[in-house]
Protein backbone atom coordinates (compact mmCIF):
# COMPACT_ATOMS: atom_id res chain seq x y z
CA UNK A 1 0.00 0.00 0.00
CA UNK A 2 0.93 3.66 0.14
CA UNK A 3 3.37 4.43 2.93
CA UNK A 4 2.64 6.50 6.04
CA UNK A 5 4.35 9.61 4.72
CA UNK A 6 2.02 9.68 1.73
CA UNK A 7 -1.02 9.10 3.94
CA UNK A 8 0.06 12.02 6.11
CA UNK A 9 0.42 14.28 3.10
CA UNK A 10 -3.11 13.49 1.94
CA UNK A 11 -4.42 15.53 4.89
CA UNK A 12 -3.58 18.64 2.86
CA UNK A 13 -5.69 17.37 -0.02
CA UNK A 14 -8.52 16.69 2.42
CA UNK A 15 -8.41 20.28 3.69
CA UNK A 16 -8.44 21.64 0.14
CA UNK A 17 -11.29 19.33 -0.75
CA UNK A 18 -13.34 20.73 2.14
CA UNK A 19 -12.47 24.28 1.08
CA UNK A 20 -13.73 23.66 -2.43
CA UNK A 21 -16.89 21.96 -1.19
CA UNK A 22 -17.92 24.76 1.20
CA UNK A 23 -17.04 27.35 -1.41
CA UNK A 24 -19.52 25.62 -3.72
CA UNK A 25 -22.14 25.64 -0.95
CA UNK A 26 -21.77 29.41 -0.48
CA UNK A 27 -22.03 29.96 -4.21
CA UNK A 28 -25.20 27.92 -4.33
CA UNK A 29 -26.65 30.14 -1.61
CA UNK A 30 -25.92 33.40 -3.42
CA UNK A 31 -27.07 32.23 -6.86
CA UNK A 32 -30.71 33.09 -6.23
CA UNK A 33 -31.15 35.72 -8.96
CA UNK A 34 -31.56 34.85 -12.62
CA UNK A 35 -29.16 37.65 -13.49
CA UNK A 36 -27.82 40.34 -11.19
CA UNK A 37 -24.84 42.66 -11.41
CA UNK A 38 -23.69 45.65 -9.39
CA UNK A 39 -21.26 48.19 -10.86
CA UNK A 40 -19.62 50.97 -8.85
CA UNK A 41 -17.83 53.91 -10.51
CA UNK A 42 -16.74 51.87 -13.51
CA UNK A 43 -14.87 53.49 -16.43
CA UNK A 44 -15.25 50.70 -18.98
CA UNK A 45 -16.59 51.69 -22.41
CA UNK A 46 -18.41 48.37 -22.98
CA UNK A 47 -19.61 45.74 -20.46
CA UNK A 48 -20.93 42.38 -21.68
CA UNK A 49 -23.95 41.45 -19.55
CA UNK A 50 -24.62 38.05 -21.12
CA UNK A 51 -26.82 36.71 -23.92
CA UNK A 52 -29.98 34.63 -24.19
CA UNK A 53 -31.67 32.73 -27.01
CA UNK A 54 -35.29 33.84 -27.45
CA UNK A 55 -38.13 32.14 -29.32
CA UNK A 56 -39.56 35.56 -30.13
CA UNK A 57 -42.96 37.24 -29.95
CA UNK A 58 -45.31 36.34 -27.13
CA UNK A 59 -43.18 33.28 -26.35
CA UNK A 60 -40.31 35.39 -24.98
CA UNK A 61 -40.00 37.45 -21.82
CA UNK A 62 -37.37 40.08 -21.03
CA UNK A 63 -37.60 42.36 -18.01
CA UNK A 64 -34.79 44.48 -16.61
CA UNK A 65 -34.77 46.44 -13.37
CA UNK A 66 -32.14 49.20 -13.11
CA UNK A 67 -31.46 50.52 -9.59
CA UNK A 68 -29.41 53.48 -8.43
CA UNK A 69 -28.13 54.48 -11.87
CA UNK A 70 -25.65 57.35 -11.47
CA UNK A 71 -23.51 58.97 -14.16
CA UNK A 72 -20.36 60.90 -13.20
CA UNK A 73 -19.02 63.02 -16.10
CA UNK A 74 -15.30 63.60 -16.59
CA UNK A 75 -14.07 66.39 -14.33
CA UNK A 76 -17.40 66.52 -12.52
CA UNK A 77 -16.05 65.29 -9.20
CA UNK A 78 -18.43 63.20 -7.11
CA UNK A 79 -21.59 64.92 -8.37
CA UNK A 80 -23.86 62.73 -10.51
CA UNK A 81 -25.43 64.24 -13.64
CA UNK A 82 -28.93 63.79 -15.11
CA UNK A 83 -27.69 63.75 -18.71
CA UNK A 84 -24.55 63.03 -20.73
CA UNK A 85 -22.78 64.58 -23.67
CA UNK A 86 -22.51 61.30 -25.59
CA UNK A 87 -24.85 58.28 -25.33
CA UNK A 88 -24.58 56.09 -22.23
CA UNK A 89 -26.90 53.24 -21.31
CA UNK A 90 -27.86 49.69 -22.27
CA UNK A 91 -28.42 48.01 -25.61
CA UNK A 92 -29.98 44.68 -26.52
CA UNK A 93 -28.86 43.42 -29.93
CA UNK A 94 -28.55 40.26 -31.98
CA UNK A 95 -25.53 37.95 -32.12
CA UNK A 96 -24.88 34.47 -33.55
CA UNK A 97 -22.50 33.03 -30.96
CA UNK A 98 -21.64 33.66 -27.33
CA UNK A 99 -18.03 34.31 -28.30
CA UNK A 100 -18.96 37.17 -30.67
CA UNK A 101 -20.76 38.87 -27.77
CA UNK A 102 -17.85 38.43 -25.34
CA UNK A 103 -15.35 39.89 -27.79
CA UNK A 104 -17.17 43.24 -27.86
CA UNK A 105 -15.74 44.40 -24.54
CA UNK A 106 -12.19 43.70 -25.78
CA UNK A 107 -12.49 46.19 -28.65
CA UNK A 108 -10.42 49.36 -28.12
CA UNK A 109 -12.18 52.51 -29.30
CA UNK A 110 -10.21 55.63 -30.23
CA UNK A 111 -11.29 59.13 -29.26
CA UNK A 112 -14.57 59.99 -30.96
CA UNK A 113 -15.52 56.35 -31.66
CA UNK A 114 -18.37 54.69 -29.81
CA UNK A 115 -19.80 51.20 -29.51
CA UNK A 116 -23.29 52.61 -30.12
CA UNK A 117 -22.30 54.03 -33.52
CA UNK A 118 -21.93 50.62 -35.15
CA UNK A 119 -24.84 49.34 -37.22
CA UNK A 120 -26.47 46.44 -35.39
CA UNK A 121 -29.56 44.43 -36.36
CA UNK A 122 -32.53 44.31 -34.02
CA UNK A 123 -31.08 46.85 -31.59
CA UNK A 124 -33.06 48.16 -28.62
CA UNK A 125 -31.42 50.99 -26.68
CA UNK A 126 -32.09 52.12 -23.10
CA UNK A 127 -30.09 55.34 -22.77
CA UNK A 128 -29.61 58.35 -20.55
CA UNK A 129 -30.65 61.67 -22.16
CA UNK A 130 -27.65 62.97 -24.10
CA UNK A 131 -26.72 66.12 -25.97
CA UNK A 132 -25.18 64.37 -28.98
CA UNK A 133 -27.54 61.60 -30.06
CA UNK A 134 -25.36 59.50 -32.38
CA UNK A 135 -26.84 55.99 -32.24
CA UNK A 136 -27.37 54.83 -35.81
CA UNK A 137 -30.30 52.75 -37.07
CA UNK A 138 -32.28 53.19 -33.88
CA UNK A 139 -34.91 50.45 -33.83
CA UNK A 140 -36.34 51.36 -30.44
CA UNK A 141 -35.19 53.81 -27.78
CA UNK A 142 -36.13 53.97 -24.11
CA UNK A 143 -34.98 56.82 -21.90
CA UNK A 144 -33.04 55.76 -18.82
CA UNK A 145 -33.94 57.68 -15.68
CA UNK A 146 -31.11 58.50 -13.26
CA UNK A 147 -31.53 57.37 -9.65
CA UNK A 148 -33.77 57.52 -7.77
CA UNK A 149 -36.11 55.67 -8.29
CA UNK A 150 -35.53 52.26 -9.86
CA UNK A 151 -36.75 51.69 -13.40
CA UNK A 152 -38.45 48.64 -14.92
CA UNK A 153 -37.93 47.94 -18.62
CA UNK A 154 -40.33 45.29 -19.94
CA UNK A 155 -39.75 44.14 -23.53
CA UNK A 156 -42.04 41.12 -23.38
CA UNK A 157 -43.74 40.57 -26.74
CA UNK A 158 -41.44 43.05 -28.54
CA UNK A 159 -38.54 40.68 -29.27
CA UNK A 160 -37.89 38.70 -32.42
CA UNK A 161 -36.48 35.20 -32.45
CA UNK A 162 -32.71 35.24 -32.03
CA UNK A 163 -29.72 35.29 -29.75
CA UNK A 164 -29.83 38.70 -28.06
CA UNK A 165 -26.86 40.04 -26.13
CA UNK A 166 -27.22 42.72 -23.45
CA UNK A 167 -24.48 45.35 -23.20
CA UNK A 168 -23.82 48.44 -21.16
CA UNK A 169 -21.94 51.15 -23.06
CA UNK A 170 -20.51 54.55 -22.24
CA UNK A 171 -19.33 56.75 -25.10
CA UNK A 172 -17.97 59.48 -22.80
CA UNK A 173 -14.22 59.40 -22.15
CA UNK A 174 -13.01 59.32 -18.53
CA UNK A 175 -16.53 59.22 -17.10
CA UNK A 176 -17.80 56.75 -14.50
CA UNK A 177 -21.09 54.98 -13.81
CA UNK A 178 -22.70 53.23 -10.84
CA UNK A 179 -25.74 50.98 -11.10
CA UNK A 180 -27.32 47.66 -10.20
CA UNK A 181 -29.22 45.66 -12.79
CA UNK A 182 -31.44 42.58 -12.46
CA UNK A 183 -32.59 40.78 -15.61
CA UNK A 184 -35.24 38.07 -15.99
CA UNK A 185 -35.26 36.14 -19.28
CA UNK A 186 -37.28 33.10 -20.28
CA UNK A 187 -39.21 31.46 -23.12
CA UNK A 188 -42.67 29.94 -22.98
CA UNK A 189 -43.06 26.43 -24.40
CA UNK A 190 -46.55 24.89 -24.46
CA UNK A 191 -47.64 27.34 -21.80
CA UNK A 192 -44.72 26.50 -19.48
CA UNK A 193 -41.86 28.86 -18.64
CA UNK A 194 -38.41 27.70 -19.77
CA UNK A 195 -35.61 29.68 -18.13
CA UNK A 196 -32.88 27.98 -20.16
CA UNK A 197 -31.66 29.75 -23.27
CA UNK A 198 -32.71 28.41 -26.65
CA UNK A 199 -30.21 25.65 -27.43
CA UNK A 200 -29.85 24.57 -23.79
CA UNK A 201 -33.38 23.33 -23.13
CA UNK A 202 -32.46 19.68 -23.68
CA UNK A 203 -29.49 19.69 -21.26
CA UNK A 204 -31.44 17.95 -18.43
CA UNK A 205 -32.26 15.09 -20.82
CA UNK A 206 -28.68 14.99 -22.13
CA UNK A 207 -27.10 14.67 -18.68
CA UNK A 208 -29.74 12.12 -17.70
CA UNK A 209 -28.81 10.00 -20.72
CA UNK A 210 -25.11 10.08 -19.82
CA UNK A 211 -26.02 9.14 -16.25
CA UNK A 212 -27.60 5.97 -17.65
CA UNK A 213 -24.50 5.29 -19.81
CA UNK A 214 -22.11 5.58 -16.86
CA UNK A 215 -24.39 3.45 -14.69
CA UNK A 216 -24.26 0.70 -17.32
CA UNK A 217 -20.45 1.01 -17.43
CA UNK A 218 -20.32 0.71 -13.64
CA UNK A 219 -22.41 -2.48 -13.73
CA UNK A 220 -20.20 -3.97 -16.45
CA UNK A 221 -17.05 -3.05 -14.51
CA UNK A 222 -18.43 -4.55 -11.30
CA UNK A 223 -19.32 -7.78 -13.12
CA UNK A 224 -15.79 -7.91 -14.57
CA UNK A 225 -14.27 -7.55 -11.10
CA UNK A 226 -16.52 -10.29 -9.70
CA UNK A 227 -15.63 -12.76 -12.45
CA UNK A 228 -11.89 -12.01 -12.13
CA UNK A 229 -11.47 -11.79 -8.36
CA UNK A 230 -7.95 -13.27 -8.42
CA UNK A 231 -6.63 -10.45 -10.59
CA UNK A 232 -8.40 -7.49 -8.96
CA UNK A 233 -6.02 -4.87 -7.56
CA UNK A 234 -6.66 -1.86 -5.34
CA UNK A 235 -6.65 0.46 -8.34
CA UNK A 236 -9.63 -1.39 -9.79
CA UNK A 237 -11.74 -0.42 -6.76
CA UNK A 238 -10.70 3.20 -7.19
CA UNK A 239 -11.71 3.04 -10.84
CA UNK A 240 -15.12 1.69 -9.82
CA UNK A 241 -15.51 4.53 -7.32
CA UNK A 242 -14.59 7.05 -10.03
CA UNK A 243 -17.26 5.77 -12.44
CA UNK A 244 -19.84 5.74 -9.63
CA UNK A 245 -19.03 9.33 -8.67
CA UNK A 246 -19.22 10.42 -12.30
CA UNK A 247 -22.64 8.77 -12.70
CA UNK A 248 -24.03 10.35 -9.53
CA UNK A 249 -22.66 13.80 -10.40
CA UNK A 250 -24.35 13.57 -13.82
CA UNK A 251 -27.61 12.59 -12.14
CA UNK A 252 -27.57 15.65 -9.90
CA UNK A 253 -26.40 17.87 -12.75
CA UNK A 254 -29.49 16.81 -14.70
CA UNK A 255 -31.62 17.68 -11.65
CA UNK A 256 -29.86 21.02 -11.26
CA UNK A 257 -30.57 22.03 -14.86
CA UNK A 258 -34.16 20.82 -14.57
CA UNK A 259 -34.66 23.01 -11.49
CA UNK A 260 -33.06 25.98 -13.24
CA UNK A 261 -35.19 25.39 -16.31
CA UNK A 262 -38.38 25.23 -14.25
CA UNK A 263 -37.87 27.92 -11.60
CA UNK A 264 -35.21 30.20 -13.06
CA UNK A 265 -32.92 30.10 -10.03
CA UNK A 266 -30.91 27.64 -7.98
CA UNK A 267 -32.05 25.66 -4.96
CA UNK A 268 -29.57 24.58 -2.31
CA UNK A 269 -31.20 21.15 -2.06
CA UNK A 270 -30.39 20.53 -5.74
CA UNK A 271 -26.99 22.24 -5.84
CA UNK A 272 -25.49 20.80 -2.66
CA UNK A 273 -25.36 17.13 -3.79
CA UNK A 274 -24.15 18.11 -7.25
CA UNK A 275 -21.24 20.23 -5.98
CA UNK A 276 -20.29 17.57 -3.44
CA UNK A 277 -20.06 14.71 -5.96
CA UNK A 278 -18.51 16.94 -8.63
CA UNK A 279 -15.75 17.94 -6.21
CA UNK A 280 -15.11 14.38 -5.05
CA UNK A 281 -15.15 13.05 -8.62
CA UNK A 282 -12.60 15.62 -9.79
CA UNK A 283 -10.15 14.66 -7.04
CA UNK A 284 -10.58 10.91 -7.60
CA UNK A 285 -10.11 11.30 -11.37
CA UNK A 286 -6.67 12.86 -10.95
CA UNK A 287 -5.75 10.34 -8.25
CA UNK A 288 -6.68 7.40 -10.52
CA UNK A 289 -4.76 8.79 -13.52
CA UNK A 290 -1.70 9.52 -11.38
CA UNK A 291 -1.73 6.12 -9.67
CA UNK A 292 -2.18 4.26 -12.94
CA UNK A 293 0.60 6.36 -14.46
CA UNK A 294 2.97 5.45 -11.61
CA UNK A 295 2.13 1.78 -11.99
CA UNK A 296 0.84 1.58 -8.41
CA UNK A 297 -0.74 -1.84 -7.67
CA UNK A 298 0.13 -2.96 -11.22
CA UNK A 299 3.93 -2.85 -11.11
CA UNK A 300 4.77 -1.78 -7.56
CA UNK A 301 2.86 -1.64 -4.26
CA UNK A 302 4.30 1.75 -3.27
CA UNK A 303 4.89 5.25 -4.61
CA UNK A 304 8.36 6.59 -5.29
CA UNK A 305 9.58 9.97 -4.11
CA UNK A 306 9.11 11.58 -7.52
CA UNK A 307 5.61 10.12 -7.77
CA UNK A 308 4.65 11.52 -4.37
CA UNK A 309 6.02 14.94 -5.26
CA UNK A 310 3.96 15.05 -8.45
CA UNK A 311 0.90 13.82 -6.59
CA UNK A 312 1.19 16.40 -3.82
CA UNK A 313 1.92 19.19 -6.29
CA UNK A 314 -0.82 18.49 -8.81
CA UNK A 315 -3.73 17.57 -6.53
CA UNK A 316 -3.73 20.71 -4.33
CA UNK A 317 -3.19 22.93 -7.37
CA UNK A 318 -6.02 21.22 -9.24
CA UNK A 319 -8.38 21.61 -6.28
CA UNK A 320 -7.52 25.32 -5.97
CA UNK A 321 -7.95 25.84 -9.73
CA UNK A 322 -11.32 24.10 -9.64
CA UNK A 323 -12.46 26.30 -6.74
CA UNK A 324 -11.49 29.41 -8.66
CA UNK A 325 -13.12 28.15 -11.87
CA UNK A 326 -16.40 27.56 -10.02
CA UNK A 327 -16.23 31.08 -8.60
CA UNK A 328 -15.54 32.59 -12.05
CA UNK A 329 -18.28 30.54 -13.75
CA UNK A 330 -20.89 31.63 -11.22
CA UNK A 331 -19.98 35.32 -11.57
CA UNK A 332 -21.58 37.45 -14.23
CA UNK A 333 -19.55 38.12 -17.36
CA UNK A 334 -19.82 41.84 -16.70
CA UNK A 335 -17.53 41.67 -13.66
CA UNK A 336 -14.13 43.22 -14.17
CA UNK A 337 -11.33 40.82 -15.20
CA UNK A 338 -13.84 37.98 -15.67
CA UNK A 339 -12.45 36.92 -19.06
CA UNK A 340 -8.84 37.32 -17.88
CA UNK A 341 -9.31 35.07 -14.88
CA UNK A 342 -11.21 32.53 -16.98
CA UNK A 343 -8.33 32.26 -19.47
CA UNK A 344 -5.64 32.12 -16.75
CA UNK A 345 -7.47 29.33 -14.92
CA UNK A 346 -7.89 27.34 -18.12
CA UNK A 347 -4.14 27.52 -18.71
CA UNK A 348 -3.42 26.39 -15.14
CA UNK A 349 -5.86 23.51 -15.58
CA UNK A 350 -4.06 22.40 -18.73
CA UNK A 351 -0.71 22.60 -16.87
CA UNK A 352 -2.10 20.33 -14.13
CA UNK A 353 -3.31 17.88 -16.76
CA UNK A 354 0.06 17.85 -18.50
CA UNK A 355 1.87 17.30 -15.17
CA UNK A 356 0.08 13.98 -14.66
CA UNK A 357 1.73 12.73 -17.85
CA UNK A 358 5.15 12.69 -16.17
CA UNK A 359 4.58 9.52 -14.09
CA UNK A 360 3.38 7.72 -17.23
CA UNK A 361 6.54 8.71 -19.09
CA UNK A 362 8.67 7.62 -16.13
CA UNK A 363 6.91 4.25 -16.00
CA UNK A 364 7.46 3.70 -19.72
CA UNK A 365 11.14 4.59 -19.37
CA UNK A 366 11.63 2.25 -16.41
CA UNK A 367 9.88 -0.60 -18.19
CA UNK A 368 12.01 -0.10 -21.28
CA UNK A 369 15.18 -0.22 -19.20
CA UNK A 370 13.89 -3.38 -17.57
CA UNK A 371 13.96 -5.16 -20.92
CA UNK A 372 17.74 -5.10 -20.75
CA UNK A 373 17.58 -7.17 -17.56
CA UNK A 374 15.94 -10.28 -18.98
CA UNK A 375 12.30 -9.29 -18.38
CA UNK A 376 11.38 -8.43 -21.96
CA UNK A 377 8.31 -10.67 -22.21
CA UNK A 378 6.56 -9.34 -19.11
CA UNK A 379 7.62 -5.74 -19.49
CA UNK A 380 6.65 -5.62 -23.16
CA UNK A 381 3.02 -6.23 -22.19
CA UNK A 382 3.16 -3.44 -19.65
CA UNK A 383 4.89 -1.15 -22.13
CA UNK A 384 2.01 -1.67 -24.53
CA UNK A 385 -0.48 -0.82 -21.77
CA UNK A 386 1.28 2.36 -20.70
CA UNK A 387 1.91 3.46 -24.27
CA UNK A 388 -1.81 3.23 -24.97
CA UNK A 389 -2.71 4.91 -21.67
CA UNK A 390 -0.29 7.76 -22.46
CA UNK A 391 -2.03 8.33 -25.80
CA UNK A 392 -5.45 8.13 -24.11
CA UNK A 393 -4.59 10.72 -21.47
CA UNK A 394 -3.05 13.09 -24.02
CA UNK A 395 -6.11 12.75 -26.25
CA UNK A 396 -8.46 13.27 -23.29
CA UNK A 397 -6.65 16.43 -22.18
CA UNK A 398 -6.46 17.89 -25.68
CA UNK A 399 -10.10 17.11 -26.45
CA UNK A 400 -11.77 18.20 -23.20
CA UNK A 401 -9.54 21.20 -22.42
CA UNK A 402 -8.96 22.64 -25.90
CA UNK A 403 -11.21 21.18 -28.60
CA UNK A 404 -14.42 21.45 -26.57
CA UNK A 405 -13.64 25.08 -25.67
CA UNK A 406 -13.13 25.93 -29.35
CA UNK A 407 -16.34 24.13 -30.29
CA UNK A 408 -18.29 25.97 -27.58
CA UNK A 409 -17.07 29.38 -28.73
CA UNK A 410 -17.96 28.73 -32.39
CA UNK A 411 -21.36 27.06 -31.99
CA UNK A 412 -24.54 28.74 -33.17
CA UNK A 413 -26.83 29.59 -30.27
CA UNK A 414 -29.43 27.00 -31.33
CA UNK A 415 -26.96 24.10 -30.95
CA UNK A 416 -25.04 25.11 -27.82
CA UNK A 417 -25.94 21.70 -26.37
CA UNK A 418 -23.36 20.16 -28.72
CA UNK A 419 -20.48 21.40 -26.49
CA UNK A 420 -21.52 19.49 -23.32
CA UNK A 421 -22.43 16.52 -25.54
CA UNK A 422 -18.92 16.33 -26.99
CA UNK A 423 -17.34 16.81 -23.56
CA UNK A 424 -19.35 14.03 -21.92
CA UNK A 425 -18.93 11.74 -24.91
CA UNK A 426 -15.15 12.23 -24.84
CA UNK A 427 -15.08 11.55 -21.09
CA UNK A 428 -17.18 8.39 -21.49
CA UNK A 429 -14.91 7.05 -24.23
CA UNK A 430 -11.84 7.79 -22.09
CA UNK A 431 -13.33 5.80 -19.21
CA UNK A 432 -14.28 2.89 -21.49
CA UNK A 433 -10.90 2.58 -23.22
CA UNK A 434 -8.98 2.98 -19.94
CA UNK A 435 -11.14 0.28 -18.37
CA UNK A 436 -10.56 -2.06 -21.29
CA UNK A 437 -6.81 -1.55 -21.11
CA UNK A 438 -6.48 -1.99 -17.35
CA UNK A 439 -9.34 -4.38 -16.57
CA UNK A 440 -8.68 -7.27 -14.16
CA UNK A 441 -6.95 -9.97 -16.21
CA UNK A 442 -4.10 -12.44 -15.92
CA UNK A 443 -0.89 -10.94 -17.30
CA UNK A 444 -0.17 -14.20 -19.12
CA UNK A 445 -3.31 -13.65 -21.18
CA UNK A 446 -2.02 -10.27 -22.28
CA UNK A 447 1.35 -11.76 -23.20
CA UNK A 448 -0.20 -14.59 -25.18
CA UNK A 449 -1.99 -12.13 -27.43
CA UNK A 450 1.29 -11.27 -29.13
CA UNK A 451 3.67 -13.60 -30.86
CA UNK A 452 7.39 -13.61 -30.72
CA UNK A 453 7.68 -12.26 -34.26
CA UNK A 454 6.25 -8.82 -33.52
CA UNK A 455 7.69 -8.39 -30.02
CA UNK A 456 10.82 -6.60 -31.16
CA UNK A 457 8.80 -4.31 -33.43
CA UNK A 458 6.48 -3.29 -30.58
CA UNK A 459 9.44 -2.73 -28.29
CA UNK A 460 11.00 -0.35 -30.78
CA UNK A 461 7.68 1.54 -31.02
CA UNK A 462 7.61 1.92 -27.26
CA UNK A 463 11.08 3.43 -27.24
CA UNK A 464 9.83 6.39 -29.27
CA UNK A 465 7.50 7.38 -26.41
CA UNK A 466 10.42 8.43 -24.20
CA UNK A 467 12.89 9.43 -26.88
Amino acid sequence: GINAEYMGNTQLVGVLFKMRFWCCVLLALVQCEIFHLSIRKDRRKVIDLGAFGFLGGDQSNFTMVVDNFQYYPAGGGQQAADSALEPVGFTLEERDTINSARLEQNVRYTHGECFADWNRPQRISIVLPSTNWTIRQKKKEILLRPAPPSQLIDLTGHLKSGFLALFFFNCNDNSKVTFSVTVHEYNIRSGVKDYLSLGKSNLPLLFGAFFVCHTVCLLVWTATMVTNKKHVNKIHYLMAILVALKAVSLFFEAIQYHVLQTYGHHFLSADLPYYFFLTFKGVVLFVVILLIGTGWSFIKPFLGEKDKHILMMVLPLQVIVNIAMIVVDTLNEGNQSWSTWRDVLRILDIICCCAILLPIVWSIRNLRLGNNEGKASKNLTRLRQFRTFYILVVSYIYFTRIVVVLIRSALHYKVTWVAPLTFELGTLLFYIFSGLKFRPMDEHLFSSLQGDDDSNEDLEDCKHIVS
